[in-house]
């Protein structure tokens, strides 16, 4: 029988096992993090093991290009980014990690909830007025192109660095994806608006 203390332990040495090979941390030009032990690369992918929670692995493979820095568990950073006109990569190392950086806030503070809290009447009113016509399968859609062109509001008061909104680099990362943000509940927001405007329309229009 294992006594609680010795029973700890073991407990302990598995976890500590388990979290101890996710050595590295690659940074992915999406501004994701990407946790795991890299065995190995070439010109073309970056293999490394993931980690499941039950302490089991899998490995699995990142293409090269979609990666901008791999840090080990000491916190030593390797750039695999590097700037090459001819396959798209048309920032420095710097600017880049600018882009980076504020794709990395727009996932941390940008909301868009406008464009859902909008988007959900106005194509519900649409939907309804047009319900009689194949105009109303385009409402949804129309809604997402209008929803798309207002830029995105930095909250320069939330970021670390309120000086980063004048790097052009940072600026074009945030409204990257803010802009995806934005759009993905402004498409939510117009289909379910529609759906139930085209809906209560032809409940109307079937009453005598």
């Amino acid at each position: 029988m294992i006594t609680r203390g010795p029973l700890l332990l073991v407990l302990f040495g598995f976890y500590f096992s388990v979290f101890s090979q996710a050595e590295h941390d690659i940074l992915m030009m999406s501004g994701e993090t990407v946790q795991g032990t890299v065995t190995g690369e070439d010109s073309a992918f970056i293999y490394y093991d993931y980690f499941k929670k039950n302490g089991t692995s899998k490995a699995r493979k990142l293409d090269a290009e979609r990666v901008f820095s791999i840090t080990d568990a000491n916190g030593e950073e390797r750039v695999v980014y590097l700037m090459d006109i001819a396959i798209g990569n048309y920032y420095t190392e710097q600017e880049m990690r600018y882009y980076i950086k504020g794709e990395q806030d727009a996932m941390e503070y940008y909301r868009g909830n406008w464009a859902w809290a909008i988007g959900v009447p106005a194509t519900t009113a649409l939907g309804f007025v047009f319900s009689g016509s194949v105009i109303s399968f385009a409402v949804p859609f129309v809604y997402l192109v209008v929803a798309g062109i207002p830029p995105s509001k930095i909250p320069k008061n939330k970021i670390d660095d309120p000086e980063l909104a004048k790097q052009e680099a940072y600026v074009l990362g945030f409204e990257r994806t803010a802009r995806n943000k934005r759009l993905f509940k402004a498409l939510t927001g117009g289909l379910i608006g529609t759906v139930g405007g085209f809906a209560g329309g032809q409940v109307v229009r079937a009453q005598p």
